[in-house]
């Protein structure tokens, strides 16, 4: 919650560990599972046709591997969690350009910053968001132009690139929720402390954490812990 001074109160994060899992041997239950999504899990096999479509048109090879192996792997753990096999997921969009899968009754989001892919599981509706430090130079010129004044006032004051992180990857995690991204306004994304934040009159859970040089935040319209981090 924003502090009565206007100032976000940001503790630390600590530093996750994944562990080494098989889609579908831990049911997902009612919390929040979060999987990091590794290179070597690529298939482009298991994409659809749009995806894979898609795919062609990014310019980078790297960008197109990246993309290649969050949404096959992405794949993998919806059937395992389902049982639907991976090619017969059906994946649709939602009107604000959130997708989803309209046979599987499970929520996801997708982050990635450079090669490293990250994805949110739930029941519910969730949002993710993973930034990764040293790639934002001015991040002091980027919060006077997009955050709110007293966000501002306290990154002026620190010059502290993990706190801005924070303040950046709740504000993406919230609007990924919403539906709206980033066309929603990060200045109606209010992160408070890594617990909660408010997203014009609603508030949000959020859940910290940090790994190899990255930072990101979990979002979530409902109060449900992150109960698990896993790797492919």
């Amino acid at each position: 919650m924003i502090p009565a001074t206007g100032e976000p109160e940001m503790g630390a994060t600590n530093e996750t560990t994944f562990l080494k899992a098989t889609p579908g041997e831990i049911p997902l239950g009612d919390g929040i599972h979060v999987w990091r999504i590794f290179p070597d899990v690529s298939d482009v096999g298991l994409l659809s046709d749009s995806e894979r479509e898609q795919a062609e048109r990014f310019r980078s090879q790297e960008a197109r591997a990246t993309f290649v192996s969050g949404r096959s792997g992405l794949r993998r753990i919806v059937s395992g969690y389902t049982g639907i096999p991976s090619r017969d997921l059906l994946l649709a969009v939602a009107p604000g350009g959130k997708p989803y899968f309209a046979n599987a009754g499970i929520a996801f989001n997708l982050s990635h910053s450079g090669p490293t892919v990250v994805a949110a599981f739930s029941r519910t509706a969730v949002g993710i968001d993973i930034e990764s430090y040293g790639r934002c130079k001015d991040f002091v010129g980027i919060a006077e132009r997009y955050f709110h004044p007293s966000e501002v006032a306290a990154l002026v004051r620190t010059r502290d690139e993990g706190q801005f992180l924070r303040l950046w990857t709740g504000k993406e995690a919230m609007l990924k929720l919403s539906g709206d991204g980033l066309s929603g306004g990060l200045l109606d994304a209010r992160p408070g402390d890594e617990n909660s934040g408010f997203l014009g009159e609603n508030t949000v859970s959020l859940s910290g954490f940090s790994f190899e040089r990255m930072l990101g935040t979990v979002a979530s319209f409902e109060p449900h812990a992150v109960k698990g981090w896993f790797r492919l």
